[in-house]
């Protein structure tokens, strides 16, 4: 999801399931109460041309995160400790969007996901309800892009929500429909969330992990990134940009 591109508008109460409506009024109040914050992302990228996959190491790229009035800013960007002027220059696949403008977009009545429960599984130590949900084309402001090529698929996935705080814990997505000519034809990720302290006594729900998956067309070859979010703290234009990796949240 490109925030800059595609900015998701407020969400309001949808009708259907009430924990629905509850989980998106929460992952709005979420979100409109989050300060200006910054983390660390750390992303290792794997690559396999094999079925089954046997999944090699290709680098290590980290960034610092900036998340300030509503849109996340990625800095200080590195492969394998070398420096890189934007994600574009790391060759490979990336993502971005992970943050509030993922969480708040699957319920944004822009976005007209349509949910349907499927079953209770337990999660992080709670029975946690999961629906299923669809997004079509015209609706999509996941913003996939391989090769220099951009592309808002239709996508389905599930997501699970704790019952007695309406709080998402996990999302999964998976795109479909790409055109013929869309160097990618299977695109997946999952992101797990949960509570975090910015330095205050309030705890925000913010991602945590997340996984994506990316395979060139009509081939074996597919690229698996897995990306961990920490050293969460708050964030001012006059910040300076260190992370202590001695210590983690």
């Amino acid at each position: 999801r490109d925030a800059d591109e595609a900015p998701v508008p407020e969400v309001r109460p949808r009708q259907g399931d009430d924990l629905i409506r509850r989980a998106a009024g929460a992952a709005f109040d979420f979100t409109e109460g989050l300060p200006n914050y910054m983390c660390k992302e750390q992303i290792a990228r794997y690559t396999s041309d094999t079925k089954p996959a046997q999944w090699r190491s290709v680098d290590l790229v980290a960034a610092a995160v900036i998340y300030e009035n509503g849109k996340e800013d990625y800095r200080n960007i590195t492969v394998n400790g070398k420096a890189r002027d934007s994600f574009k220059d790391t060759d490979g696949a990336w993502s971005t969007g992970e943050f509030g403008t993922l969480l708040v977009d699957l319920f944004s009545p822009a976005t007209d996901a349509q949910f349907r429960f499927r079953r209770t599984e337990r999660i992080a130590g709670v029975n946690a309800r999961v629906y299923d949900y669809t997004v079509d084309h015209p609706h999509s402001h996941w913003n996939i892009i391989v090769s220099s090529q951009r592309y808002m698929p239709a996508y389905k996935g599930s997501v699970w929500i704790d019952p007695q705080t309406a709080r998402v814990l996990r999302i999964e997505e998976q795109a479909s429909g790409f055109p013929s000519d869309f160097p990618a034809d299977h695109v997946e990720s999952a992101t797990d969330y949960e509570y975090v302290q910015l330095g205050d006594a309030r705890k925000y729900l913010l991602p945590v992990h997340s996984e994506s998956l990316t395979c060139q067309r009509a081939s074996d070859m597919c690229q698996r990134n897995t990306i961990d979010f920490r050293n969460y703290h708050k964030y001012s234009g006059e910040s300076t940009i260190t992370f202590d990796d001695t210590k983690k949240q």
